[in-house]
């Protein structure tokens, strides 16, 4: 085994719980306004999304369900503060102008600088008098295509990415938090991954370089500033695979019996979740 995987991996893992602490600094986390409507669906707001969806669609705007949005469409246990919709980079200024031409938007303040992350620099909204928030991400940010081959549907009729784009994008950015979320949610073999992912090279280094800078123009210079920046370690793909599938199993907490629980997300033999009569995704 690799051992500076496995460092990488409990590095993620601590941070997992310091963002989830972070989110708490978010009037959105408790709701912004005591006299907003709850959006629809108990509050997960998959129609207003919907519809902002279909305003981006007929614009001539692909978009995709990212963040934890995804995760959650993919079967992870997840609370979400905003639904991030990822568009084509060179397309973000485009949608957040078609967003404030409505008047059912209203611009909102970002939300608190997480570690690794850039949220805080990117178009976020709130649907007026309902209590649903929404951020605008380029696709580089997600390191993927946001093109209708890599965008599958929900039930609901929520645009996502497909599930061999997301993990993709997620190894290739070295994003553990989320992969581990991601393959206790769906259950993913390491024989699924050697048939639909590329996994003969490493993380990509350049990308997180360039992230980096981002960061560190986005926040002042302290300290602990650094602290916020990705590792750029070069890390194979297909070591980091194994290793994350590999842990399923020592991630069911004692909460869940095993012989119940799949992974810590999945109950067996309950099938894709996907494939659910569910209305939050």
């Amino acid at each position: 085994m690799d051992h500076s995987t496995v460092n990488e991996q409990e590095v993620h893992a601590a941070a997992s719980v310091a963002q989830q602490s972070i989110q708490l600094d978010d009037p959105v986390f408790f709701g912004a306004n005591p006299d907003d409507e709850v959006a629809s669906c108990g509050g997960a707001g998959t129609l207003e999304i919907l519809e902002v969806t279909r305003l981006f669609e007929k614009a001539g705007l692909p978009c995709c369900m990212v963040g934890i949005s995804a995760l959650i469409y993919f079967g992870a246990w997840r609370v979400r503060n905003d639904w991030e919709i990822c568009v084509p980079t060179d397309m973000v200024n485009e949608a957040a102008a078609l967003l404030n031409s409505e008047d059912i938007y209203v611009t909102y303040q970002p939300g608190p600088v997480q570690p690794w992350s850039l949220l805080h620099t990117f178009p976020r909204f709130k649907v007026k008098g309902k209590s649903l928030y929404i951020i605008i991400t380029p696709s580089e940010d997600s390191h993927l295509d946001c093109s209708a081959s890599n965008i599958e549907r929900s039930r609901m009729g929520l645009p996502y990415p497909t599930l061999e784009t997301f993990t993709q994008s997620l190894l290739d950015r070295n994003d553990i938090v989320t992969l581990t979320d991601l393959v206790d949610g769906m259950d993913l073999t390491y024989e699924w991954g050697l048939q639909h992912l590329k996994l003969d090279s490493e993380n990509d280094v350049v990308w997180a370089e360039q992230k980096n800078e981002k960061i560190r123009s986005s926040v002042p210079a302290t300290q602990d500033s650094c602290l916020l920046e990705l590792s750029t370690t070069p890390m194979s793909l297909k070591d980091t695979w194994h290793n994350v599938v590999q842990g399923k199993d020592s991630r069911i907490g004692m909460e869940c019996p095993k012989e119940v629980f799949a992974t810590r997300f999945r109950v067996r033999g309950d099938g894709d979740p996907r494939l659910r009569d569910r209305d939050e995704a």
